[in-house]
């Protein structure tokens, strides 16, 4: 809206940001400041007025930066224990194969944008500056049909909604980003007539830049107020532009869809069309509710360069803090910036004494040297073997006793040193292990050294959840065509990576579509590894134990979890001249299987002799106790605790069977060398290995 020129739209952006700016946020980049020069160190941890008083006394400033190590310790820690992003299903018409489809694009797309990475330097962000941030958003520069970006955000250019308490964005009204840009990038973020606008607005001066509330910033360069000083340097400079960016929710009247079976309501604003209608023709009907929608401004100091609704569910900023406390924030370094500075000053006091007492001074009667004067005694007073001559009569020259190191100062370093690691990583996060050697001994150490860190690897773990909750809506709302992904997985037995085709939202015959990941509602889970060297270490070790105790753990297991340089090649030639796992399982079924239809083959056997027995003990029952008898010798017992061939009465005469004269089937065997089985064809079982 241009009210007589005023644009009242870019008005209310920049009270806005002038409202959060002083209402925190200039002390939390003062603060953020300090905090990385801590953490860098190279001069940094001494203000500037420590520093100039040292210089006028002549005295050293010693850096010992303790902060450092530490910091990189639990980044190396989140380096061995970075993400994967996986789904499950949770309702509508979600199911486990769509969730695996949508588990292995998002692994491609956190490949693309080198997540792991990106996790590294916002988790940095949080331990050294207290906060880091994310930005997720869609991209269509290099894919017409659209990619999804994820950066980091300079924490000093973010600024949250100061009168906010939860950590989640979703409960903020407002998040900013503020940053310089030139026209160029003007016009390449928000289009030509964005350029004209802030050519025309005059904004490119300091009274617009507020350059007075900058804090610097690391650059190659050396000026450090990055985007600030270019903006009104003198000619050859690029002229920079303040740009306010800002999302904040409205609450409106809005179009929605409402899912009668799960009772669901979701804007239509953030669906495509074909979403709606697929969601219509499944049962979904349409309305207007009162809703929350974002609102996304871009502007000057007085021109707005874009004002849309924005297309997303959620703020594009998702926010990493170490610590957090109902709006309150802090980093690792925080708590370490006291001990470090005790430690700085106490080294630099300690070592100012120790070079001081070479040449501690002298006491002189005035005019008594005869050698040298004053002037001269005080450059080489300290001279090994220095000869100091002295008129007779007067007072011999006395050197003066050097000042003592104070008590106290070594256990003043000591304790600070110790409470720097209490603050941050105890020693066995720094790789200093003591006596434990195997794997499980270090594993164990990690774990109690690791309590320190369960906060801020909490916190990570909900920020990864975050953002990948927000990954999976702008998946299922944008890639919504046929897609092709090449997938890259790993082999089980050898590790070694291999590709793979993923295809998505693929049309079948019946008109459905294969892998449509557009429908249904997912929930992330966040996988985690454990530490890669201590824990491969530890099934190594554990493997070997436990093939000295008798179990049958494969050679390629052990080679898998050793830590050979070449064990990839190794496990490939054990597969080429050696059966795998799996070929060693499927013989071990194969004998399982012989044995048992060789059993089952001697009970048919028994089966049929049995019964050609009982024909004949029906027409000759006489004949049954031998029957029993022999049955009997044999070793057969009888579970009903009977006769197994019933006795019958001694009045019962005998009956002979008759001959048989049926040519389909033989006779009876005429001999007992013959056997009951003459006849009957059973099938030769044969043996798939070698006895």
């Amino acid at each position: 809206m241009t009210i007589q020129g005023y644009d009242l739209e870019a008005r209310q952006n920049w009270h806005r940001y002038l409202y959060t700016r002083d209402r925190g946020h200039l002390e939390y980049m003062a603060q953020a400041q300090k905090n990385e020069g801590m953490y860098l160190g190279g001069g940094e941890q001494w203000s500037k007025t420590d520093r100039a008083v040292l210089d006028d006394q002549g005295r050293p400033a010693y850096e010992f930066n303790e902060i450092m190590p530490s910091i990189n310790s639990a980044l190396g820690h989140q380096i061995q224990n970075r993400m994967d992003i996986a789904f499950k299903p949770r309702g509508g018409q979600a199911d486990l194969l769509k969730a695996t489809a949508l588990s292995k694009v998002a692994m491609q797309v956190a490949d693309q944008n080198k997540l792991h990475w990106l996790e590294t330097q916002v988790y940095g962000d949080g331990l050294i500056e207290q906060r880091g941030y994310f930005d997720i958003r869609m991209s269509f520069d290099k894919n017409i049909k659209g990619e999804i970006i994820v950066t980091h955000e300079d924490p000093r250019d973010i600024i949250p909604d100061p009168d906010a308490k939860s950590y989640d964005p979703d409960q903020w009204a407002d998040v900013t980003k503020t940053r310089w840009l030139t026209l160029d990038e003007i016009q390449q973020h928000y289009g030509m007539e964005a350029r004209r606008k802030a050519e025309l607005s005059g904004d490119d001066g300091p009274s617009w830049g507020e350059a007075e509330f900058e804090t610097e910033r690391n650059s190659f360069g050396t000026t450090g107020m990055v985007g600030a000083q270019d903006a009104y340097l003198g000619e050859g400079a690029l002229k920079r532009y303040r740009i306010i960016d800002r999302q904040y929710w409205v609450t409106e009247r809005t179009r929605c869809l409402v899912f009668p079976d799960s009772g669901d309501v979701k804007s239509t604003h953030t669906m495509s069309i074909e979403q709606v209608t697929a969601s219509k023709m499944l049962g979904a009907m349409e309305a207007t509710r009162m809703m929350r929608r974002i609102k996304w401004v871009v502007s000057t100091y007085c021109a707005t360069l874009h004002s849309e609704w924005s297309p997303y569910e959620h703020f594009t900023i998702v926010p990493y803090f170490a610590y957090f406390r109902r709006g309150k924030t802090r980093g690792m370094v925080d708590n370490g910036v006291g001990p470090q500075e005790a430690l700085n000053k106490a080294v630099s006091q300690f070592i100012h004494i120790v070079n001081s007492a070479a040449n501690s001074g002298w006491i002189v009667e005035e005019n008594s040297l005869s050698n040298m004067d004053t002037e001269e005694l005080e450059d080489v007073g300290a001279q090994t073997g220095l000869v100091v001559e002295y008129r007779k009569g007067s007072k011999a020259p006395e050197k003066i006793v050097p000042n003592s190191v104070p008590s106290g100062v070594d256990r003043l370093i000591d304790r600070a040193t110790q409470a720097l690691k209490d603050v941050t990583v105890p020693d066995a996060m720094r790789g200093l292990q003591g006596n434990a050697v195997s794997g499980v001994a270090k594993q164990a150490d990690q774990f109690a050294s690791q309590q320190v860190m369960a906060v801020p690897l909490d916190n990570l773990a909900y920020t990864r959840h975050m953002l990948a909750g927000r990954m999976c809506k702008l998946m299922q709302r944008y890639y919504d065509s046929y897609r092709v992904f090449r997938i890259t997985e790993k082999d089980p037995m050898t590790g070694k990576d291999f590709e793979k085709v993923l295809e998505i939202n693929k049309p079948t015959e019946d008109g459905g579509y294969f892998n449509d990941v557009t429908v249904g509602t997912y929930d992330a889970i966040i996988t985690e590894q454990p530490m890669a060297i201590s824990f491969e270490n530890s099934q190594f070790v554990q493997s070997l134990e436990m093939r000295k105790n008798g179990v049958q753990i494969p050679d390629a297991t052990v080679v898998r979890y050793s830590s050979l340089a070449d064990k990839h090649e190794i496990l490939e030639q054990m597969q080429a001249t050696n059966p795998g796992e799996d070929a060693v399982v499927e013989l071990t079924k194969a004998k399982a299987l012989l044995t048992r239809a060789q059993a089952v083959a001697v009970d048919v056997e028994t089966i049929y002799s049995a019964v050609q027995t009982a024909g004949a003990i029906s027409m000759n029952p006489a004949i049954s106790p031998l029957a029993d008898s022999v049955l009997g010798s044999g070793g057969f017992e009888d579970k009903n605790a009977a006769p197994l061939v019933p006795t019958p009465d001694p009045g019962t005469p005998a009956m002979l069977p008759a001959p048989n004269t049926n040519p389909l089937t033989p006779a009876n065997p005429q001999s007992a060398a013959t056997g009951a089985h003459a006849g009957i064809e059973t099938g030769v079982i044969e043996s798939p290995v070698a006895a």
